[in-house]
């Protein structure tokens, strides 16, 4: 999974990149002064430090954006230590053509499906 992890990672920081300025515009265009204030803050700390200021300051799901970004920056993680491809639940390895679809998905088709199931998890 070598050669496809390289890619992965590629594609992910792209997103990252892209998730991060998209992120912080919308919280900029909340007329919440709170939530602009929560930009402002950001812009001061670098962008590997946002999830843990913003982590139960906003409502995630006012700002989908916020999901993805954690899901992004988890599949990042897991490329550092080792584990990325394998899934969440069980640790056996995610199906390429699942990871080709999103490289930051976390669970393997069967996990994903039990999942769903039992309403642990959105369909998106």
């Amino acid at each position: 999974m070598n050669e496809n992890t390289q890619h992965y990672e590629q594609s992910l920081q792209a997103e990252l990149t892209t998730l991060r300025s998209d992120f912080l515009g919308e919280l900029k265009a909340s007329p919440n002064e709170f939530t602009h204030n929560l930009a402002n803050t950001l812009e001061l700390n670098p962008p590997n430090k946002w999830l843990d200021i913003v982590m139960e300051k906003i409502n995630p799901e006012q700002f989908p954006l916020y999901d993805r970004l954690m899901k992004v920056e988890a599949a990042l993680c897991q490329m550092e230590i080792g584990q990325f491809g394998y899934c969440c639940d069980c640790e056996q390895t995610i199906e390429l053509e699942l990871l080709e679809h999103d490289p930051a998905t976390q669970r393997c088709r069967s996990c994903k499906t039990k999942a769903l199931k039992s309403g642990d998890m959105q369909q998106k």
